[in-house]
């Protein structure tokens, strides 16, 4: 390393250098920001709290006025509610959100594998997560599961430093933020320690803590199995395959089992990764490929490492790694709109950098964004003049519904994340004050719901005509919080002070 340096080589420039790139390459993204739909979720999910007074055990705000169970984690919702509260936009909030988080992992990534293993391991951490652009935008559509393994990166941190409060706290906090990825990194939590008798009692004494902790969380989801449905997911017919990368991976995890065992943390992490087995898209697309990564750079930081005296590992570690960053090739399976059938479609030059920089190259769903501004933030002040905060709206589209309705303050009889169903089915006009339909949409079929509801169209852009039904007297139900923000900032307040008081905290134990 030290001769290296000397030379003007520093793997802690370039792999500063790849962060700052992504930085970068966010901040112009800002105009196609927001990118994808779950942020218009967490972002009326934010607003339905500040209705109710605090966290909500009930969803009153998608599928009104009926509602259905509400079991997403409230951490990041809490949040937004905060900075809402304060007076930020939405959109904007959204935008700060989908720039800053990805670029936060990508930090705290960096750092933590710099600090824990070398600087030539994290600049190549980097090189081998960049290659899968389906995990790159995973990082930035499905935010609180990045927040999530912000949290589980910072408690490993604390782990092998063999700290036992704050990666409590961490993981603690992870459970509060989002369902799969918490389950992720408290099953590589106990997996490390099984498999690593140096942090065995540690490991399964942070597990055994961090379920009890979470007990409130994980009993309201566990109550809510029974309305739980992944049958209509067509996520799990979307998936995309990287090829070479998961070579080096194999090649990775064979040193691990067998001379690398200092990284036997990324073995934990594979083995735990095989809960998203149920979200195909999530194990080989995007937060399952996570481990992926990371074993796929054990192998080229072995061959870094051997290539002073073999020049084929040397040939090996700069094709790997230029690979990864700029030729990464890809296999995409999809279903068939059409005729419901799967098909197979390959991508060459597909890595993160690759598409990020010729954003037009090729387009597909994870990466297509869905902020349509010319014709949202008009409908935005036509929902506002003919409807009231308790109104409800929705749309023939069921995501635009539920953009529209985040954005302009309202209840939506649409929903996100039909996982969840609602108490009951019902015709979402029926019920709306506002309707919106796609300017193609089938007259003959526009003609009856217009008819039955006595829907009046009040605007219109480009791609949307915009519907009031004078009529509907049906109001958003609002439900009391479960838990106040008082009760909220309370228990806040307790985690930073046991964050802060962790140390002397663990000095006492150890007495």
């Amino acid at each position: 390393m030290k001769k290296e340096e000397s030379r003007g080589f520093s793997w802690d420039f370039y792999s500063g250098i790849i962060v700052a790139v992504y930085a970068l390459f966010q901040v112009l993204r800002w105009g196609l920001l927001p990118q994808f739909m779950d942020i218009y979720y967490h972002i009326q999910t934010a607003w339905g709290f500040l209705q109710a007074g605090g966290y909500s055990g009930w969803d009153f705000w998608q599928y009104a006025p009926y509602g259905r169970l509400h079991i997403y984690p409230p951490f990041f919702h809490i949040v937004l509610a905060f900075f809402i509260k304060l007076g930020v936009d939405k959109i904007i909030l959204a935008k700060l959100c989908e720039v800053a988080i990805p670029v936060v992992f990508f930090v705290v990534l960096r750092n933590f594998t710099r600090r824990n293993f070398s600087s030539s391991f994290a600049f190549f951490s980097l090189i081998a997560l960049n290659a899968s652009f389906s995990f790159y935008n995973s990082l930035t559509n499905h935010l609180p599961a990045t927040l999530t393994a912000i949290f589980g990166l910072l408690a490993f941190d604390g782990i092998l430093k063999k700290q036992s409060i704050r990666p409590l706290l961490w993981l603690v906090l992870g459970f509060y933020t989002h369902i799969g990825m918490s389950w992720f990194w408290i099953m590589a939590v106990l997996l490390y320690g099984l498999i690593n008798k140096e942090y065995r009692r540690l490991g399964i004494t942070i597990f055994i803590s961090s379920l009890v902790l979470s007990g409130p969380i994980l009993f309201k989801q566990l109550v809510g199995l029974r309305v739980i449905s992944i049958s209509g997911i067509y996520e799990r017919y979307f998936c995309e395959f990287k090829t070479v990368e998961y070579l080096f991976a194999f090649l990775g995890l064979w040193l691990v089992l067998i001379r690398e065992k200092k990284f036997l943390f990324f073995l934990s992490l594979f083995m735990a990764s095989f809960i998203f087995l149920p979200y195909p898209y999530r194990f080989f697309s995007a937060q399952g490929y996570l481990p992926v990564g990371l074993l796929a750079a054990v192998s080229l930081d072995y061959l870094y490492k051997e290539a002073k005296g073999r020049a084929i590992f040397k040939y090996l570690c700069l094709f790997g790694a230029l690979y990864m960053f700029v030729l990464s090739a890809t296999v995409q399976m999809q279903l068939s709109e059409k005729d419901k059938k799967i098909r197979f479609k390959s991508y060459l030059a597909d890595s993160a950098f690759t598409n990020m920089l010729f954003p037009l190259k090729e387009k597909r769903t994870a990466s297509i964004s869905l902020w349509f501004p010319k014709d949202y933030l008009p409908i935005r002040e036509i929902i506002k003049i003919n409807s009231d905060e308790k109104d409800i709206v929705s749309s023939s589209l069921s995501y635009v519904g539920v953009c529209l309705a985040s954005i302009s303050g309202r209840a939506c009889a649409n929903g996100l994340f039909p996982e969840i169903t609602p108490l009951k089915r019902f015709e979402p006009f029926a019920v709306s004050k506002i309707a919106v339909t796609a300017i193609d949409e089938n007259p003959s079929w526009l003609a009856k719901v217009t008819k039955r509801y006595k829907l009046n169209k009040v605007g219109e852009t480009e791609m949307f005509d915009v519907y009031r039904n004078s009529a509907c007297s049906v109001k958003m139900q609002v439900r009391k919080a479960s838990v106040a923000f008082g009760w909220i900032i309370l228990l806040m307040g307790i985690w930073l002070a046991l964050f802060l008081k962790a140390k002397k905290i663990e000095g006492i134990l150890k007495k």
